[in-house]
C-alpha cells in the first residue's frame, strides 16, 4: 500500500479513537496525529519511504539488520512498542491510536502480494488470499474510503441530522 493509503488509515484510526473516547479537541488531534504517523511507521525498514526519508539513519539501520516488511511488521515489534508505552504511562486512547495504526499498516501490507513476516523471527509470510497492487486502483479506492469514513466519524452527527432533515 502506499504512504496515502496508510496515513488515511491512520487518521481513521485515530477519529475513530477520538470519537470512542469523546476527547477534547486537543486531545483529539494528538490522538489522529499520532495515529497517522504510528500508521507511517512500520516502513521505517524502508529508505525510500516518507518515515524513511525523514529518519534515514534508523531507517538504514533497520533495513540492514533486519530488511523489508519483518520485524517492523510483526507482532513482536507491535508488543514492544506496547510495553514501552505502558512503561511510560501513556493514556490509553494515545497507546490505542498508537498500536491501532501501526497495525492498520500492517494489515494493510497483508493485502499486497509480498505480505509480511507477521511472526518474525519466524520466517513465514502471511498475506489475505486475496491481496492487491500496491499504487493500483484498489490501493486509491481504499485510501478514498477510509478518508470519507474519517469525515463521516468526525461528524457524525452533522451527517445524520443532514440525512433526516435534508439541507
Amino acid at each position: 500500500m502506499t504512504g496515502k493509503t496508510h496515513s488515511a488509515a491512520g487518521i481513521l484510526v485515530g477519529a475513530a479513537v477520538a470519537t470512542h473516547y469523546q476527547l477534547d479537541i486537543f486531545e483529539m488531534t494528538t490522538s489522529i496525529v499520532l495515529s497517522a504517523l504510528a500508521s507511517i511507521f512500520p516502513d521505517i525498514c524502508h529508505t525510500k519511504s516518507k518515515i524513511g526519508q525523514k529518519l534515514p539513519l534508523l531507517s538504514f539501520i533497520i533495513k540492514h539488520l533486519f530488511g523489508h516488511r519483518t520485524l517492523t511488521h510483526s507482532l513482536v515489534f507491535v508488543l514492544s512498542i506496547y510495553f514501552v508505552l505502558h512503561m511510560i504511562e501513556t493514556p490509553i486512547y494515545y497507546m490505542i491510536s498508537i498500536i491501532c495504526g501501526m497495525l492498520s499498516h500492517i494489515i494493510l501490507d497483508m493485502l499486497t502480494p509480498r505480505g509480511v513476516h507477521l511472526l518474525f523471527p519466524i520466517p513465514i509470510r502471511v498475506r489475505f488470499p486475496i491481496y492487491f497492487k500496491t499504487g493500483g486502483l484498489m490501493d486509491l479506492s481504499l485510501a478514498t474510503t477510509f478518508s470519507l469514513v474519517t469525515i463521516y466519524v468526525l461528524f457524525e452527527s452533522s451527517v445524520k441530522h443532514l440525512i433526516l432533515n435534508g439541507l
